[in-house]
């Protein structure tokens, strides 16, 4: 059951949302449009966070607990410039959704990736990862970045060998069991 806040609302203040959306990047790859989130997105976020395929992420959530990360995360825009992304593919919109984030106690900022079910190993993930980072050292013009991993996520923990991302054992020394790849400038 869908709660009240997860409704589109016409009029006046959803085209303000629309014209604040509007305002954040969008990054275009070969397949992939990674664009600001929308209401609608919540659906496939919720679908993700609340299943099993959240498992590596703290989950599986409530919808409750996923709408509190999604607006979380789509909050950030407004507060440090950066935040989630949607990804749009070719072949599903909504197909997931990347991010340069914070959590709360996050003691950098993280560059994250996650998918439905349905657009999982087709390198979507590889994909909008590098335009995510890519957009990190270049637009923002960061030296480096850290993706938070669970030393269980296998897939992931490939997934960032791939792009040549490193473990960075000192930052690990703060985390209770979590492995930190660090992404840095003219590294991959």
């Amino acid at each position: 059951m869908k709660a009240p806040c997860e409704r589109h609302r016409p009029g006046p203040a959803a085209r303000a949302a629309a014209r604040l959306g509007g305002k954040v990047p969008v990054l275009d790859t070969r397949r992939l449009q990674l664009r600001g989130p929308r209401i609608y997105d919540f659906d496939a976020y919720a679908a993700i966070l609340c299943s099993d395929r959240a498992q590596y992420m703290g989950g599986p959530f409530t919808r409750a607990q996923a709408w509190s990360d999604f607006t979380n995360y789509t909050a950030l825009w407004l507060l440090h410039g950066h935040g989630l992304w949607t990804i749009d593919a070719q072949v599903a919109p909504s197909a997931g959704f990347a991010l340069l984030g914070y959590e709360y106690d996050d003691p950098e900022a993280e560059l994250g990736i996650f998918l439905t079910e349905a657009v999982e190993g087709q390198g979507i993930a590889q994909e909008a990862l590098e335009a995510v980072r890519d957009h990190a050292f270049g637009a923002l013009n960061w030296d480096s970045v850290v993706s938070y991993v669970d030393p269980l996520n296998t897939r992931c923990i490939a997934l960032m060998e791939r792009v040549g991302a490193r473990l960075d054992t000192a930052a690990m020394e703060t985390l209770e069991a979590t492995l930190v790849y660090r992404h840095e400038r003219g590294a991959a």
